[in-house]
């Protein structure tokens, strides 16, 4: 049987359902994709009460559609009518290919006429206790499907065929070898520096280049249509040294005021949100590390982690206003984000958002030089992840071997240290662990700032 697990599989990359198929199909579950399973569990629980209570209180969940060799089960049946439901608060591709295969598998073999996605509102702002009428929306997809009814019939026929191949020759491959399940068959003997690490290249554009027979960056014509930035990336790495625009970091640089601040946040999200005025998926900082340079040089430090079970906000927004001075930059790694915090804590406590936006009108990316390539590395691979560019610019430093080295392990450990019964030897361990992962992502920034200071 071809099951919607195998069609969406199949949606990735033929190669990939073939390997399913014939047991070379890997995949391996992070930490961050079990933290988004059990949100979509608590998802599901809450759409099935939804489903009783305004839907129908005969709702069906879970039922089983059989079409020759094609197998789906809906979410929830009402009649004639599946919900699907999802727990992100849009539409994906992947949800998608979801209700094309549901719907032509369910009206094949039954009377279903519509089918619909019910998902998160991301509007939604919780006051009180959870309403599962403003938590939830619904999408008719039910002319979208019918449109494409034709699309997704030969879609399922090619991959009935792939089910029953003996070897995997002539199927297309995925694009993204950093997450391939399968990566002997779709990228064996991938150089080291290749064109998957072309920052932003679309799908169509790498398989352009691997028809050319092109797979390493160095071999990728200087003629060939790309971005400007993307042909400066491969400029880079053909050259094999690294490009520096002196004069430009030197110009953003030269803008900082002091004292500088080096600041980071971790933060935690639930897809239903636990706390007053918070949305789905709020990002609920919990932690921050700062270090500050005076003028002289002196450096200090300071850190918060809260272990409350209220919102951690609030006690993040008071901790800050007694840390941060009200005068000079403060400097992040990918302003979007710690700015979209701070406006975010702001729209929670009104209060604090005169605190809070003022702190925004501060804010200096160091990222910035690395994103908009006023410094190339080929060892940066195209990225500009401060994880990427430290064990470049200052090798001494490092995330290995840490207990936490990452903002997921950290998200996960605040989640057992404020909601687990852990042993206390165990708890302030943990707890010292999230700390020292926090404070390298600012004394990182520090070392990267510091280092760029020797370039003029």
């Amino acid at each position: 049987m071809l099951t919607k697990s195998d069609f969406l599989i199949y949606t990735e990359a033929p190669l990939h359902l073939w390997a399913k198929k014939n047991n070379q199909y890997k995949k391996e579950f992070s930490q961050y994709d079990t933290h988004l399973a059990k949100q979509g569990y608590e998802v599901e629980a809450l759409a099935r009460e939804y489903a009783r209570r305004y839907l129908s209180k005969d709702a069906e969940f879970q039922k089983e559609f059989k079409y020759e060799n094609l197998l789906s089960k809906a979410d929830i049946v009402v009649g004639n009518s599946i919900y699907e439901v999802k727990s992100g608060t849009n539409i994906d591709k992947e949800n998608k290919y979801d209700v094309l295969f549901q719907y032509y598998v369910a009206s094949k073999s039954s009377d279903i006429e519509n089918i619909y996605i019910l998902h998160l509102n991301k509007e939604y702002e919780r006051k009180g206790e959870i309403q599962l009428d403003e938590l939830f929306v619904i999408e008719d997809m039910t002319e979208y499907v019918k449109e494409n009814l034709d699309i997704v019939e030969g879609l399922i026929a090619e991959a009935l065929i792939i089910e029953g191949k003996d070897t995997p020759q002539g199927l297309v491959e995925c694009h993204r070898p950093k997450e391939c399940p399968c990566i002997n068959l779709c990228h064996p003997n991938l150089p080291q520096y290749s064109i998957y690490d072309i920052a932003n290249a679309k799908e169509a554009k790498l398989r352009v280049l691997r028809d050319m027979g092109i797979l390493d960056i160095k071999d990728v014509p200087s003629d060939f249509k790309l971005s400007k930035m993307q042909k400066k990336q491969i400029e880079v790495a053909k050259s094999e040294g690294p490009y520096i625009n002196k004069e430009m970091i030197e110009g953003d640089i030269g803008e900082l005021e002091y004292p500088i601040h080096f600041l980071d946040y971790e933060t935690y999200s639930w897809a239903i949100p636990q706390y007053e005025n918070h949305k789905p998926y709020q990002n609920v900082v919990f932690q921050y590390s700062l270090h500050m340079l005076e003028k002289d040089g002196e450096m200090s430090h300071k850190e918060f982690l809260s272990t409350t079970k209220d919102d951690p906000i609030k006690e993040v927004i008071e901790n800050l206003k007694v840390d941060m001075k009200d005068e000079g930059s403060i400097l992040v790694w990918n302003k979007k984000f710690e700015m979209g915090c701070n406006k975010e804590m702001g729209r929670i406590y009104p209060e604090e958002a005169g605190f809070l936006e003022e702190l925004n009108s501060r804010v200096y990316d160091l990222g910035d030089i690395f994103s908009k390539q006023m410094y190339i590395d080929s060892q940066f691979k195209g990225s500009w992840s401060i994880k990427k560019v430290l064990p470049v610019l200052v090798p001494t430093l490092t995330y290995k071997d840490m207990e936490i080295s990452n903002g997921t392990e950290a998200m996960v450990g605040w989640e057992t240290l404020v909601y687990k019964n852990i042993p206390e030897e165990e708890r302030i361990q943990l707890l010292n662990d999230m700390l020292k992962y926090c404070k390298l992502d600012t004394y990182a920034m520090y070392e990267i700032y510091r280092y760029l200071l020797t370039l003029f």
